[in-house]
């Protein structure tokens, strides 16, 4: 076999194990989403937008949490919306922009993209 076929075997077998995977349902993992941060500017804070988990194709979806059922607020919306955010959140710096000023941190970083993970134990 060639080295292509033998990628979208390993390709097929992943996509096949990631959709036996159990997700918990938006309660069980926290989920919520506030209708006030709709228009904000989702670079800036712990939204599913900057999660490496969610994943915007055909409405709002998550590797880890079920679209459909009610949030801990009790909203349905069916979708994990990009302005909402559970316990599960890990963030994806390159969708992440550090808003803090660079003498905050004691380190030159970019405060457009926040490339490294910069923790409080850094700013000691």
């Amino acid at each position: 076999m060639s080295k292509i076929t033998d990628k979208i075997k390993e390709a097929v077998r992943a996509v096949d194990n990631l959709s036996k995977f159990k997700k918990f349902s938006k309660l069980k993992a926290s989920y919520v989403e506030y209708d006030k941060f709709t228009d904000s500017n989702l670079h800036e804070g712990y939204f599913c937008y900057n999660c490496i988990y969610w994943i915007n194709s055909s409405g709002g979806k998550c590797m880890l949490v079920e679209d459909s059922g009610p949030d801990v607020l009790g909203k349905v919306s069916d979708v994990i919306a990009p302005h909402g955010c559970c316990a599960g959140y890990e963030p994806n710096y390159d969708k992440l922009h550090d808003t803090r000023n660079p003498s905050e941190t004691g380190k030159t970083i970019d405060t457009e993209k926040n490339k490294e993970r910069i923790t409080t134990a850094d700013l000691s």
